[in-house]
């Protein structure tokens, strides 16, 4: 069975490579520019048959990642969209919350107006005349009490008081997970900054050597030249020619020198470029999780709306109950005659919509008390990641500074032990200038014997004028 196309979910950071909607196969070819999009999140979660074929064609060791695919790849490690494909920092829920909140109180409060026009009709005596004219006013005040607990209730809901509730339920739950990541980065850039300590240490030595060894060889190679110069004025061209065979075999040594790297420098070079890019993730992991974690904090102020509205609702009870009394005090002056007792039937009708209102308030208040507890727990969980956060941004500066104070360390080394051999190689060359000089001075030898090729290798020391051997 043939392995499934990649399905791209959004444009390759290879500029050209693919558009979200794109379908890739993966081959030999584009493995590694495919496996750098699904590192950063670009397409669609693979299967195991595509795993293990993009495993198969992966060079991952000339696989190279710019700043900005690394710090995708971090940002890649926290999920900051949902199912819906939006983004957390695109959702705020502040709005529906206000709103159901508004709504609470508002059913609460008609509520408690429906049970004052009861007492006010129900005991006085205007407005026992006014119930006389308006029979039907317990039932009236009844439905406005029960249509505003109903309203209330449907607002009391997860869906309808905060939309975002059960993604910000979700991302609680996932909090832990989340933390963990945040911590491996900030344990990583710690350790980083250890290995820089000692990869400093390793290089200093290293180079140490290195240059040490370079100008041990200027010298040498000096040495040599100095002694040709005596062997030439003397006429002994075999001697010259013996001292030549040596120089050539040290010249080898000096480009050995210059070429191989048996003790690393340049690994620990290439170290630089790896610590900069767990930096980069770092910074892409700390922007996700702070999205993350300030869509879970916005649970602060659904808790307060929450709140408010189970505060509501206890009201609407305490209104819903007043009205039940009221109402079995109407009921009870419309049974005492009989031209009153046609009145009953509307009265008990609206004391019923009071006891229904009653008991929707008291579920609405619970369901608000669950709103409110799940948010403070988004809000807390929110909170203890922007700690996490706020630490993992403490070591990403003191990362990013060791990494810039490391490498300029390498340069400056670079630099001395450079300065070192420029400085021994002229030493060296000026001597034997002079040495010919001495030997064959312009007045008596026209054409003096030419310098030396000067010492090729790469680090040197100056070191005293090599005495001239005997005759």
């Amino acid at each position: 069975m043939a392995v499934k196309p990649v399905e791209y979910i959004k444009d390759s950071s290879t500029q050209g490579f693919a558009v979200a909607g794109d379908e890739k196969v993966i081959t030999k070819q584009n493995a590694n520019t495919i496996q750098k999009d699904v590192d950063q999140g670009n397409t669609e979660d693979l299967d195991n048959a595509q795993e293990r074929c993009l495993e198969r064609y992966v060079d991952f060791d000339n696989i190279e990642y710019t700043e900005e695919e690394n710090r995708n790849v971090g940002r890649n490690q926290i999920k900051t969209t949902n199912d819906d494909g939006e983004d957390l920092s695109e959702k705020d829920g502040k709005g529906g919350a206000f709103g159901a909140a508004s709504g609470a109180i508002a059913g609460a409060a008609g509520a408690a107006a429906a049970a004052t026009i009861l007492l006010i009709v129900g005991t006085s005596k205007k407005g026992a005349e006014l119930a006389e004219k308006l029979p039907g006013a317990m039932l009236a005040a009844g439905i406005v009490a029960a249509a505003g607990a109903t309203a209330t209730l449907a607002l009391s809901y997860e869906g309808t008081f905060d939309p975002y509730l059960g993604e910000r339920k979700n991302q609680t739950s996932q909090a832990d997970a989340n933390n963990q990541i945040i911590q491996q980065y900030y344990d990583e850039l710690t350790n980083n900054m250890d290995s820089m300590t000692a990869d400093s240490v390793a290089y200093a030595a290293a180079a140490e050597k290195k240059f040490g060894e370079s100008v041990a060889l200027i010298d040498v190679i000096g040495e040599i030249d100095a002694q040709m110069i005596v062997y030439r004025a003397q006429g002994n061209e075999e001697k010259v020619a013996e001292l030549m065979k040596q120089k050539e075999q040290y010249k080898k040594d000096a480009e050995v020198l210059n070429t191989d790297d048996p003790d690393g420098m340049g690994a620990l070079k290439e170290n630089i470029e790896l610590y900069a890019s767990r930096n980069a993730e770092a910074q892409g992991v700390s922007e996700s999780g702070d999205i993350v974690s300030t869509f879970l904090k916005d649970g602060n102020t659904m808790k307060k709306y929450a709140k408010a509205a189970q505060i509501a609702s206890y009201i609407g009870v305490g209104a819903m109950l007043l009205g039940v009394v009221f109402a079995a005090i109407r009921i009870g002056k419309d049974l005492a005659g009989i031209l009153t007792a046609p009145f009953a039937a509307p009265d008990n009708a609206g004391m019923l919509l009071y006891v229904v209102g009653g008991v929707m308030m008291s579920l609405a208040a619970a369901n608000f008390g669950k709103r409110a507890g799940d948010e403070g727990a988004a809000c807390d969980a929110g909170n203890q990641m922007g700690e996490y956060i706020a630490q993992l941004n403490e070591n990403i500066d003191a990362q990013a500074g060791f990494t810039e104070e490391t490498a300029a360390g390498y340069t400056a080394i670079d630099e001395a032990g450079a300065e070192v051999v420029t400085k021994t190689q002229e030493g060296v060359d000026k001597a034997l200038q002079n040495q010919q000089g001495r030997l064959n001075p312009p007045e008596n030898n026209p054409n003096p014997t030419p310098n030396p090729t000067p010492n090729p290798s790469p680090n040197p020391n100056p070191e005293p004028e090599p005495e001239e051997p005997a005759a």
